[in-house]
This record gives C-alpha cells, structure tokens and sequence, in this order.
C-alpha cells in the first residue's frame, strides 16, 4: 500500500491566498482554471455561506464568481448539482501524474489531500483573515483508489456522472492526463469510513505544521524518518529531517504536489491513519 500526501487548493501559487479556517470548519477551495467547467457561483453554499462571497472576499477580488474552478479532488456530492451514479475523482497530469505512475500508485491506496488554510472570520457580512493568524498545512480529504483510467473523450461518453469534471471535460488540455476513482469503503486500513470525503473540522491530528513553525516545516512522527528505508518521495536528504525526541521535524519541499510513502516499508502508518479518521470523526 502507499499513502500520498497530496497538495491541493488555495495557496499563495494558486488563488493568492490560504483556504480559509471558519468557526473551526475547513473551507478548501478550488484553484482558479479559466478553462473548467465550473464557476466559483455554481458551488454550493458553506455551512450557508456563499462560496462566492468567501472566494471575493478572501482574494480581494482578484478571483469572481464569473471565474473558472478547478474542482479536483471532486470529493463533495453537494458541491454541484450531479447525476446518479456519482463517486469522488482526483485528476492528475503531467509531470505530478509521472511521478505517481513511477511509485506504482494505483488500486488500494490511499491519498491524504492537504492545503494551506489560515484563521478567517465574518465580519459585518464579509470574510477577512484573522490578524496575525498562522498559515498551516492541514489534511482536509482522503480519497482510496478502486481504480486508475486515462482521461479520455471516449472515457467521458462511458461515465456521465462525470461530466464537469476538469480532467474530463477537455481531456487534450493535460497531457499524461489521468483520473483516480474511489472506493467504496477504507478497507486498505480496515475501517468502514467511506472511500473518499472531506474532514468537516480542524483537529490537532490533521495539522501538518509544527507549532510556531513556517508553514511547510511539519512535525511527524518519529517513524517517518527514513532511517535507512526509502523515504517520502521528494524529502530523501537527510538534512530535512531533524529528530525532536517525542517526533520528527521535516522541512518540507516548497515545491512539489504528490509525496508518497510505501507503507510496506512503514507499518506503524496504518494504526497513525487510524488514528486520525477516529479523532477527526469523533
């Protein structure tokens, strides 16, 4: 099995801003693509706020509603109006699609999407970042692999539940253009949690960065360091990883969007996912 941290949503490379932290809740938003299907204003609602307002607000207008979104992962069945038959999708191409083919990703693992969020609030109807508070890389979805396909037109006229999805809606737009169908069910580390999902509120198991640290500098634990086995790809320099007694320190690449993990190679993985569906879900 292999675990992928996974990249994904607003940061200051792709909107120009962190997704937002509300009431406690994660808001990851969709990267703007001029070229997808869907606009910020057919998203639903936020916990009944207006994606739109948020996007606007956040982004000091620089991204409107009139804007293309990339919505992938596609992990929300309410995101958008769908057909029967829906299931979540992640799409990757190019370079970060050659990348997972090389680590043999495919049926029975597991990706952990993670993006920059920030402490934001309503004020007077609109939203603002909270002063002075941190940027954060935060786990906010998962999706297990059932299954990988070339993106293709004739792919799009088999499955369409699919359509509006970004990979598939212009599939000649990616080259090495590849799409990751979920699972039913967690089984790859035996849970009965849906295959693929969103995690509603921040909790202290899903936050990457270590405290009163840069964003990409994260604390893990101990276990991740490679000590001699391969490491989470991208991050094999030694000088990365600094033992912190009770955890690891890793300075994490700035650049960079799939990271993988064989979990053959680092069996105290499962019980740590375990552990953060049950205290996310709790």
């Amino acid at each position: 099995m292999k675990l992928i941290l996974s990249r994904k949503g607003f940061d200051s490379a792709n909107g120009g801003c962190p997704s937002p932290i509300l009431d406690g809740q994660l808001c990851s938003l969709p990267i703007p693509d001029a070229g997808a299907p869907t606009r910020y204003a057919e998203i639903s609602s936020f916990n009944g706020s207006s994606i739109v307002r948020i996007v606007e607000d956040l982004t000091r207008g620089r991204v409107q509603q009139s804007d293309g979104a990339h919505l992938d992962p596609d992990l929300r069945r309410d995101a958008i109006p769908r057909s029967a038959g829906w299931r979540s999708i992640f799409g990757q191409a190019a370079a970060a699609q050659s990348h997972l083919a090389r680590q043999e990703v495919g049926r029975g693992d597991l990706f952990l999407f993670f993006g920059c969020f920030r402490q934001a609030e309503k004020v007077g109807g609109g939203f603002r970042f909270v002063r002075d508070a941190p940027k954060l890389h935060v786990i906010f979805g998962w999706l297990q692999v059932a299954s990988v396909s070339r993106a293709t037109s004739e792919l799009a006229i088999e499955i369409p539940w699919a359509e509006g999805h970004p990979h598939l809606a212009a599939p000649e737009r990616y080259k090495n253009n590849t799409l990751y169908f979920a699972s039913d069910r967690l089984s790859s580390i035996g849970l009965k949690t849906r295959g693929a999902g969103t995690f509603d509120r921040i909790r202290p198991e899903l936050i990457l960065t270590k405290t009163d640290s840069n964003c990409s500098v994260w604390q893990l634990p101990r276990w991740f360091h490679p000590n001699g086995r391969p490491a989470l790809s991208y991050h094999s320099k030694p000088t990365r990883w600094t033992d912190c007694d009770d955890s690891m320190r890793l300075q994490s690449v700035g650049r960079g969007q799939e990271f993988v993990l064989d979990v053959d190679e680092y069996p105290e993985a499962r019980g740590w996912l375990r552990s953060i569906f049950r205290a996310a879900n709790s």
